[in-house]
């Protein structure tokens, strides 16, 4: 994980989370969380994610999931969460 820049660090305190993975399979993380070993594993699940459905079509299933499901209900994060314990 790597700290997240200006930006990303900015939408991450507003969303209230701790990391994202974005689809170039980076994932960025707030300062401190570079060693949550399973906020890693949990992020890694996204990654497995990407490389299954391709970068283009996962984040366009993220914005419909959320839209669809909510941030808890998403399946991306049910799954993640399932297979990392996280």
């Amino acid at each position: 994980m790597k700290p997240a820049p200006f930006l990303i660090l900015w939408f991450l305190k507003m969303a209230g989370s701790l990391a994202i993975t974005m689809p170039w399979k980076v994932i960025y993380c707030r300062p401190g969380e570079e060693g949550n070993t399973p906020l890693f594993e949990h992020e890694c699940v996204h990654i497995q994610q990407i490389e299954r459905d391709g970068a283009v079509l996962w984040t366009l299933k993220v914005f419909w999931y959320l839209l669809r499901y909510g941030y808890q209900n998403s399946p991306y994060e049910v799954q993640a969460r399932e297979l990392s314990g996280y």
